[in-house]
């Protein structure tokens, strides 16, 4: 009895993000009027759907081709058609608390990498890519002040995260301030291993040179934004105004720290596209509707794809984002390295 008491407070302490990343969702709505939310959803153009669709799926086919050579580079024995299998069932747990590094334990599994290697892979994925959704971004931010300080503070938290990442002295602060943390210390040896692994990947020229994949998602993944805008509010938002709602829609999800960036994204998309002069029921409809297409088909894709892995590849995780962490772990001779090193910088 005793232990099932304990675990509730540790359940919630897992749930808390998702549902107050779903409570923004709900509030919004509410805000609006559930009735004129519906009325706005139903304006939707059922012709656009089979393109969103499509660059939803082209999204995530891309993500694994661009994830490629950032896996070889950390020793990865795994094929490309492997690799975008596993990237898309990596999608079924998007929504779940920590799935977003569901992706990372498939890999491990099947191409004998340790997790820490493969998230480190995906944490320059996401950097380089956010990156250049900012760049999209510019343009349409120019004639809007608000916009433009929205796209400045995306910058600087982007490039806040790099100089931890890559700039020592800035980490070396950054670990000692966790050091003196008590929830976080335990984690000092993995944030060392991620910190090294991401400085060896960004330092590799053919990161640099790849990252051309990383801009085509981004140009599909803002134009899909656009056609959900256009399907519900048609001719009243250009491509390079919704380059910017997305770019600062999407960094508000990251900073939310909600799984899949839900609940921040709908928040900070509503309020630029209200910015831009969109009605707010209409914003309000648009952005929740594109997480439909976006997170909602990537769940269905990713569900589709994680059974089929599953039995091709013989998984012996069937649920990855509750094991994620203990398959995770690393060997103890690469623990003790990594405390080695995590001491050294004391």
């Amino acid at each position: 009895m005793s232990s099932k008491r304990a675990s509730w407070p540790r359940r919630l302490r897992t749930a808390l993000p998702y549902l107050l990343a779903v409570g923004v969702v709900i509030a919004l709505v509410l805000a609006v009027n559930p009735g004129r939310f519906a009325d706005a959803a139903e304006r939707f153009d059922p012709s656009f759907a089979p393109l969103i669709a499509l660059l939803c799926l082209a999204y995530y086919v891309l993500q694994g081709v661009r994830w490629q050579p950032l896996l070889l580079a950390i020793g990865a024995r795994i094929r490309l058609r492997d690799t975008v299998i596993l990237n898309l069932a990596g999608q079924s747990a998007g929504l779940l608390p920590g799935g977003e590094l569901a992706r990372a334990v498939l890999v491990s599994e099947v191409a004998g990498v340790q997790v820490g290697g493969a998230i480190a892979t995906i944490t320059v994925q996401e950097l380089i890519y956010t990156v250049l959704i900012i760049a999209a971004a510019v343009p349409g931010s120019l004639h809007h002040t608000i916009a433009a300080v929205g796209i400045g503070v995306a910058l600087a938290g982007v490039l806040t995260v790099t100089a931890i990442l890559t700039v020592e002295p800035v980490f070396d602060r950054v670990v000692a301030l966790v050091r003196h943390l008590p929830l976080l210390k335990r984690i000092e040896p993995d944030l060392v291993e991620l910190q090294r692994d991401t400085v060896v990947l960004l330092r590799r020229w053919d990161t640099l040179y790849w990252s051309g994949i990383s801009a085509v998602q981004a140009v599909g993944t803002i134009t899909m934004f656009w056609l959900v805008i256009q399907a519900v509010y048609p001719g009243h938002v250009s491509w390079p105004v919704a380059a910017f709602a997305y770019a600062v829609a999407s960094v508000a999800g990251v900073l939310s720290l909600g799984p899949g960036g839900l609940g921040g994204f709908e928040a900070a998309g509503v309020g630029m596209l209200v910015v831009v002069g969109v009605p707010f029921q209409v914003a309000v409809a648009a952005t929740v509707l594109q997480r439909v297409a976006d997170k909602g088909l990537g769940t269905l894709y990713g569900s589709v794809a994680y059974f089929y892995a599953r039995a091709h590849y013989r998984l012996k995780q069937a649920r990855v984002t509750r094991h994620g962490q203990r398959r995770g772990r690393r060997p103890p001779q690469h623990k003790a390295a990594s405390r080695q090193r995590a001491a050294s910088r004391r």
